[in-house]
């Protein structure tokens, strides 16, 4: 999904650096006695008692359409709030604070260093950043081009080849409806 959504703000030409993730959990975990529950709950649109979904933000350290960056922030988020004892029904992942790329200045990203870091190191690793940033920007913008001609679904990672994976249904639905068959 943050792959999706990365080539969605690269295709658009917009940067973000605030990213929300929420979590819904499915009804069965209230229902299935393998299952220990003891947090809130909360009424679905349907009026069923389900468990309180996650729901919390991240930041990247610059505005950014890197998905290596994205990726890395909303995966510690998800880490930090999601109770993976539970069953999970949808997860929906937004960008907020969107900019246009070409507003966005160029931005000091600042490091705290201490006695014992090397800073040569980690000058290194901000170039190796920056050349890499540059080269995946390179790669999303051709991914892009073979979709626009061959289809959503011309590249695909190997996961969303998996059984339960939903990246190929999603694809042929438009704005989310299944359509008419």
């Amino acid at each position: 999904m943050v792959d999706l959504l990365v080539l969605e703000l690269v295709s658009k030409k917009y940067v973000s650096d605030i990213f929300t993730l929420t979590v819904g959990y499915d009804i069965s975990n209230l229902t299935d006695t393998n299952i220990k529950y003891d947090g809130d709950i909360t009424e679905d649109h349907y009026g069923r008692k389900v468990p309180k979904h996650a729901h919390g933000t991240a930041r990247t350290l610059k505005k950014t359409s890197s998905t290596k960056m994205i990726m890395k922030s909303i995966l510690e988020l998800y880490d930090k709030i999601v109770n993976k004892n539970l069953l999970v029904r949808r997860i929906n992942i937004t960008a907020g604070n969107l900019v246009k790329e070409t507003e966005v200045k160029e931005e000091k990203i600042y490091h705290q260093f201490d006695l014992f870091s090397d800073s040569n190191k980690a000058d290194d690793e901000k170039k190796n950043d920056i050349i890499s940033e540059k080269e995946e920007r390179k790669i999303q913008e051709v991914v892009l081009k073979i979709k626009d001609k061959y289809g959503k679904n011309a590249i695909l990672k190997g996961m969303d080849l998996e059984e339960g994976a939903t990246t190929i249904d999603r694809n042929k639905q438009v704005g989310g409806h299944r359509g008419w068959h």
